[in-house]
């Protein structure tokens, strides 16, 4: 997106206009040249530098890092006076890079910024500590007592003190020196510091750069007079200027005027929700996912961990937030941990454990004596019904889920096992009974006993099945039932299962 500022006005003219496609102006003799004709050829210049790095850059995306940061243990001393011996007029400012020493805790601190009263919070330093005190084990400065170290000051050397009222933890944001890609423009931003919250370090806002378009003219910048010293023209207006700055800036999460805003840093509840840390690429990074889908496909470089937690706060609960940070009974905070992966080619990275807030179940439903439906597996279609089989896991036997035999031919007699003798054995397996379910025919409510109900078909769910392999041998052998037998030859095993004077039966 091109600068929003309007450079079609006085006294700058410049309706450079995209569409007529000019790509060139120009000059010749004789002819004088307008201003607008100047401007213009900048105009050219900068669209064509605009479209190669709308190919390469994503809008607002870090071309050299200055990377953003933040910092939860930024430590704040509030201050009830301060002052300097030699009276040479010490400001707050001039605490900056100071090493104070506690002198009565024996703390040392070294200030890193400084935030000056509006009338509702004090004079605050923040420091980082750099030494616990005389007793080595206080880690921050005690109230009322007084804070100082000698320094110079205006050529003269002072004692610079300060008068503890409190000590809190605060939070801030922070963007190293780097450039950025901003309405087509590659603007650099300074190394900058922000204060999120001066006295808590659970900050919940949005982080970024705010982008302010200005002109500059000689009447507010000098340097901008002509400077060629000894000339008569010395000291002469010169041009105005177009300038972008980028300032460091903070914005409520719920927050919607980006227009100027280009977020870096997200926060909730001093949890990290999302941070800028590599360049985001254009044209040029859909060329590369388009490779690495097509060779790799969607997968995880580092897993996602799932962490099911309260969302309300409530003692040692796992809770995520407050009532005053909106937590909810009602709700769980659903957190995806951190974890990176491909999907579509895109490098999808989180760096910090992101919550989602999930409601609770809270609606039932509830049903007395409703028929199910549930798959209990393998079964054989059986006729000619002589008894039922016990199902049941509980049993008066000794065996639960009684054994059933599976055999080769069809029983002569109901209610009668045609096992076989000798060498026509007819066993040739056993199972296990799950289930016994009426398909088709006439049924009966109390016995499977009556010789007119051998039509009825019924469903006989089996399981832990083993079939038998018959084996016949040369000369009878002395085989005991379960021990274990092993082929000379073939090296092959099996369990012995029964025996009779001719046939052995191996499982």
């Amino acid at each position: 997106m091109p600068s929003p500022t309007d450079f079609n006005l006085s006294p700058y003219y410049d309706d450079f206009a995209e569409s007529k496609k000019f790509h060139r102006i120009l000059f010749r003799p004789s002819f004088a040249v307008q201003a607008r004709e100047l401007t213009q050829s900048q105009s050219i210049l900068q669209n064509q530098v605009e479209r190669v790095s709308d190919h390469l850059f994503e809008k607002g995306a870090m071309v050299i890092p200055g990377e953003i940061g933040y910092d939860l243990n930024y430590y704040a001393v509030k201050l009830t006076s301060f002052t300097d011996s030699a009276a040479v007029g010490v400001t707050l400012a001039d605490f900056v890079g100071l090493e104070l020493t506690g002198q009565t805790s024996g703390v040392k601190a070294k200030v890193i910024n400084t935030s000056a009263t509006d009338g509702t919070d004090p004079n605050t330093l923040f420091v980082k500590y750099v030494d616990s005190g005389t007793n080595n084990s206080t880690e921050a400065f005690a109230t009322g007592e007084t804070i100082s170290v000698s320094t110079t000051l205006q050529s003269v050397v002072t004692t610079v003190s300060a008068v503890v009222n409190s000590t809190a933890t605060g939070s801030a944001a922070y963007v190293a020196a780097g450039v950025y890609y901003i309405n087509g423009f590659h603007v650099q931003v300074n190394e900058q510091t922000l204060i999120l919250d001066k006295y808590s370090n659970t900050p919940s806002y949005r982080v970024g750069l705010t982008v302010t378009e200005s002109f500059v003219t000689p009447n507010d910048d000098n340097s901008l007079n002509d400077n060629a010293a000894g000339t008569s023209n010395v000291n002469a207006p010169g041009a105005h200027r177009f300038k972008i700055d980028l300032t460091l800036a903070k914005k409520a999460l719920t927050a919607v005027d980006d227009a100027n805003f280009v977020e870096l840093l997200r926060l909730k509840s001093g949890i990290l929700q999302n941070q800028v840390r590599t360049t985001e690429y254009a044209v040029l990074e859909d060329t590369l996912a388009r490779r690495t889908f097509d060779e790799s496909g969607d997968y995880a470089v580092r897993n996602f961990d799932l962490d099911l937690r309260e969302h309300l706060i409530s003692g040692n609960n796992r809770g995520i937030y407050t009532a005053v940070n909106g937590g909810s009974e009602s709700k769980i905070a659903a957190g995806m941990g951190p974890g990176k992966a491909y999907v579509k080619g895109y490098e999808i990275e989180t760096i910090g454990t992101t919550f989602v807030d999930v409601n609770k179940a809270r609606d039932f439903d509830t049903q007395n004596n409703f028929t199910t439906k549930f798959d209990v597996g393998n079964y054989v279609n059986v006729t000619n019904i002589y008894g039922s089989p016990d199902i049941g896991f509980v049993s008066a036997a000794t065996e639960a889920f009684k054994r059933v035999n599976l055999y080769s031919t069809l029983t002569s007699s109901r209610g009668t096992e045609n096992a076989g003798s000798g060498a026509s054995i007819n066993t040739i397996g056993r199972a296990k009974s799950r289930g016994f379910q009426y398909v088709t025919g006439t049924p009966s409510s109390f016995t499977f006993a009556s010789s007119g109900l051998t039509d009825a078909v019924y469903r006989h769910y089996l399981f832990d099945i083993n079939m038998f392999t018959h084996l016949n041998i040369r000369t009878n052998q002395s085989f005991t039932t379960g021990e274990t037998i092993t082929g000379s030859t073939s090296g092959a095993t099996g369990t012995v299962e029964s025996i009779s004077t001719t046939t052995a039966v191996f499982q």
